[in-house]
């Protein structure tokens, strides 16, 4: 008796310590997670920026095939667009070689969608070509693209607005 007695003082007297166990358990989940999600936020961020300065586009100006990066793709270029590409502007199709789009970024449609100049001429930004090639009249680009649209209807456009003022600036100096 005596001995349940000391057994049961004692478990009362290190109650507190489950509480704070679970406590720290708690916070060192919190911060572990928060810590991932934020070199994951980085790591995306740096790719996404490594993408938009490294990706080029093949474009005609004047007459002459040449390579930019999609940030100096400007409306009235005629791009060459190509399987794999992922289309950084909005466009209207010149010429087609039997060119297929995924548009199920836009639209959830899986399907491959067939483009020609004729029948379905307008091509979309943040499709990918999955078949064929083309050239197509930029008509849109930027936050005034489809993506850029639907991007500042989500609210998430003010970096893009940021990030391409600080590339003009470094660009003017």
């Amino acid at each position: 008796m005596l001995v349940s007695a000391v057994v049961d003082d004692s478990e009362h007297d290190a109650g507190w310590i489950e509480g704070v166990a679970i406590l720290i358990s708690v916070i060192v989940v919190v911060l572990v997670t928060a810590l991932n999600d934020y070199t994951k936020e980085r790591q995306f961020r740096g790719l996404q920026a490594k993408i938009e300065t490294e990706h080029k586009f093949a474009v005609i100006r004047g007459g002459q095939s040449i390579q930019v990066v999609v940030n100096e793709l400007v409306v009235g270029d005629v791009a060459q667009i190509k399987y794999g590409d992922l289309l950084p502007a909005d466009g209207v199709l010149i010429q087609s070689n039997d060119l297929k789009i995924d548009e199920s970024s836009l639209t959830g449609e899986s399907d491959l969608i067939r483009k020609t100049p004729e029948n379905d001429p307008v091509i979309l930004s943040g499709t990918h070509v999955m078949e064929g090639s083309a050239k197509m009249l930029v008509t849109a680009v930027g936050v005034n693209s489809q993506t850029g649209i639907i991007m500042t209807l989500l609210g998430a456009a003010k970096t893009v607005a940021e990030e391409e003022r600080k590339t003009a600036k470094r660009e003017g100096m």
